[in-house]
């Protein structure tokens, strides 16, 4: 796998690399690009641009730091850009994307460290202790599912979907979770194809039977198998085919130059 790349530092003329640590995180997003291609990288530019705004900051400036991080990712490998705000300014770093996994195993999360659920960033560090911590007590790697009041909201890395019938749920809008770019285009090729779509509060063990999946722009859609000490699911059997239709929306990512 090829290395991480040098952190690098943003200004109206690009990013340049700088010897220092990224610092904390105030607003964060990422994306893949695979093989030079990448999917919706525009909703992910206007995500980190609004998280920017909303904490004070230059809105048009971080969705051009946005468009040049696209531009900056090489042309072959699997990559995972990362733009930081933090309070030295905007920060990229290029990691190695790991390997594509379409399966997932999980558990209704302890706790909720949570303390800003609508915008990515000043959140990751604790949500990667409690998906460490689970892990550990499962003995395996699991993804912690999150509940508000009571009800599933999303994973500790993931937007979380499921299927019952025919009929695709999401968590309402009122229970806290993350705008998620991946979750967003398969509601809108769910709608396109005239697939029922329902925004619901529900808990976990009202999934009992459902196909569930965990979305995100990093592992794509990854089918749960398996929720400890949670609800009997379905055999995901819908993941194969969704799978290749977002790889069939990756675009160039010179396109952001266009």
């Amino acid at each position: 796998m090829s290395a991480e790349q040098p952190v690098r530092a943003w200004s109206a003329g690009g990013f340049a690399p700088v010897d220092e640590p990224v610092g904390a995180t105030i607003a964060a997003d990422s994306w893949l690009v695979a093989d030079g291609r990448v999917l919706a990288w525009q909703r992910h530019q206007l995500r980190f641009a609004d998280a920017v705004a909303e904490v004070g900051g230059d809105r048009l400036d971080a969705m051009a730091a946005v468009r040049s991080a696209v531009e900056l990712a090489p042309g072959e490998g699997r990559w995972s850009p990362r733009v930081d705000l933090t309070p030295a300014g905007i920060r990229l770093r290029m990691r190695p994307a790991p390997a594509p996994s379409d399966r997932v195993e999980v558990v209704t999360a302890a706790r909720d460290p949570r303390r800003a659920p609508l915008r990515k960033g000043p959140d990751l560090e604790a949500l990667q202790a409690l998906l460490e911590d689970e892990s550990a007590r499962a003995g395996r790697e699991v993804e912690p599912v999150l509940c508000s009041d009571g009800v599933v909201a999303e994973g500790s890395r993931s937007a979380l979907l499921w299927w019952q019938g025919g009929v695709l749920h999401v968590p309402a809008p009122r229970i806290p979770h993350m705008a998620s770019v991946t979750a967003a285009v398969i509601a809108e090729l769910a709608r396109l194809d005239g697939i029922e779509l329902r925004q619901v509060a529900a808990r976990p063990d009202e999934l009992e039977g459902a196909e569930v999946w965990l979305a995100n722009a990093l592992r794509g859609i990854r089918g749960v198998t398996s929720w400890h000490g949670g609800p009997e699911l379905a055999t995901p059997s819908r993941v194969d085919a969704w799978r290749a239709r977002l790889d069939a929306l990756r675009v160039p990512a010179t396109a952001a130059r266009s």
